[in-house]
C-alpha cells in the first residue's frame, strides 16, 4: 500500500478549498478503500525539507503554492532525489499567468519562483484542466485530473429550482474579493434589467467583493468565519434558501481560461443550473448541454428567458446534477489518483503523460 504525502496550501489560516476537492477528500476515500495511506504534512517553519518528515513516504504531492519560497522548494526537491522519493505538483490555477491587475497577484508573487522550480524539477505534474496543462506543456511529463466533488460532503438530495413561475428569478453568485472583475462585467446588465423590470430578479451574492455594492435588488452574504473550512463551508451553503439559477460570469484572459468548471459542480450539487461565460473553462459542459451560455450583452436576455422557462431550468438542474454524480465525483476523482500514483512509472525514463 503506498504511503502518500500530501503538502497542501494553506495560506496563513485553513486549507483551501481546492486542497479539500482535488487532494484530501479524493486521497481519503482512496485511504478508506485500501489503495492508500495519505499523510497531511506541516509545511515546514523553515526552509528545512527534510523537517517534513519524507523518509517513511512513497510519493509525495506538493499542491499550488504550498512551498511558499524558492529555498524551501530547493530544498524539498533535493530531499526528494536523495531519498529517491517521487514529487508531484498538483496544480489547478495558472498562478504564473495572473493578471497585472487581480488582487491576489501581490500576494502570490513570491511564490512564483518556487512554483516555477517545482514546474521544472518535478517527477510528475497533475493539472485539474487540459488548458493549463497545455500553458506548462514544456515541464515534463503531466497528466490531467478534472475536480469532482465529494457526496458525503454535499450530503442529501439537491433542492431543485421551482417548476412554476412565481415572483423574481432568484439568482445566486457565488465568488470571493478576488473575482470582483468577474462581476463587474455583468453588473451594468443586471442594473440595465432591473431599470426595465425591478421585479424581474433577486440576486444572493456569496462571498462577498472588495466594494459593498447596493442594489435594492442584491442581497450580500458573508460567509461566516466558522464556515470557513470548506466541509463546514458545504453546510453552510446548503442551508441556503432555494435558488433557480446559478451566474458563473468570467473575463477572457489566460488565467480564467485555465480555470475548472468547480463552480459550475458546486451549482449542481446544489440543484440549479448555471449560466456561465462561454470559454475554455466551462466548454465541457456547456458542449453537453449542461449549462447555459452568456456572452458580454445577452446576461440579461439570458436571465429574462429563464424567468419564464423555469420548468426548462429544473430540467437542466436535473440533468447536471446527475453528471455531476455519475461522472464528475470524488470517487471518479480517487480513482483517477490511484491510476497516477499507482501506473506512472516514475524514474529517469518516465517522460510521458498520462
Amino acid at each position: 500500500m503506498l504511503r502518500v504525502g500530501v503538502l497542501a496550501q494553506a495560506p496563513g489560516g485553513p486549507l483551501t478549498s481546492s486542497a479539500w476537492i482535488r487532494l484530501l477528500l479524493p486521497l481519503r476515500r482512496l485511504e478508506q478503500q485500501g489503495g492508500c495511506v495519505v499523510a497531511q504534512l506541516e509545511p515546514a517553519a523553515t526552509d528545512d525539507a527534510p523537517a517534513l518528515a519524507l523518509a517513511d513516504l512513497d510519493r509525495l504531492i506538493v499542491q499550488r503554492a504550498a512551498c511558499p519560497s524558492l529555498g524551501m522548494a530547493e530544498a524539498l526537491v533535493q530531499a526528494c532525489r536523495q531519498r529517491s522519493l517521487p514529487l508531484i505538483l498538483d496544480l489547478d490555477d495558472a498562478l504564473f499567468s495572473l493578471p497585472a491587475d487581480h488582487p491576489e497577484r501581490e500576494r502570490y508573487a513570491p511564490a512564483i519562483p518556487a512554483l516555477e522550480h517545482l514546474l521544472a524539477a518535478a517527477d510528475l505534474r497533475v493539472f485539474s484542466t487540459a488548458t493549463l496543462a497545455a500553458q506548462c506543456q514544456q515541464f515534463g511529463p503531466q497528466a490531467v485530473l478534472a475536480n469532482g466533488l465529494d457526496a458525503e460532503a454535499w450530503e442529501g438530495p439537491a433542492r431543485f429550482p421551482r417548476a412554476e413561475a412565481e415572483g423574481p428569478l432568484q439568482l445566486l453568485y457565488m465568488g470571493s474579493r478576488t473575482h470582483d472583475a468577474d462581476l463587474a462585467l455583468i453588473l451594468p446588465e443586471l442594473d440595465a434589467l432591473t431599470a426595465r423590470d425591478p421585479d424581474a430578479f433577486r440576486l444572493t451574492l456569496v462571498g462577498g467583493v472588495s466594494q459593498p455594492l447596493q442594489r435594492p435588488w442584491l442581497h450580500s452574504l458573508e460567509v461566516p468565519l466558522e464556515a470557513r473550512r470548506y466541509p463546514r463551508f458545504v453546510r453552510w451553503l446548503r442551508r441556503l434558501p432555494r435558488h433557480d439559477l446559478g451566474l458563473a460570469p468570467l473575463v477572457a484572459n489566460p488565467f480564467n481560461a485555465a480555470k475548472s468548471d468547480v463552480k459550475l459542480l458546486d451549482y449542481a450539487a446544489l440543484g440549479l443550473p448555471a449560466l456561465c461565460s462561454p470559454g475554455p473553462a466551462y466548454q465541457e459542459l456547456l458542449a453537453a448541454g449542461l449549462a447555459l451560455p452568456a456572452e458580454p450583452g445577452q446576461w440579461a436576455e439570458q436571465i429574462l428567458w429563464a424567468a419564464g422557462h423555469r420548468r426548462r431550468l429544473r430540467r437542466l438542474a436535473q440533468a447536471a446534477h446527475g453528471h455531476l454524480w455519475e461522472q464528475r465525483s470524488s470517487e471518479q476523482l480517487a480513482d483517477a489518483w490511484q491510476h497516477v500514483l499507482g501506473g506512472f512509472k516514475f524514474g529517469p525514463n518516465s517522460g510521458k503523460s498520462l
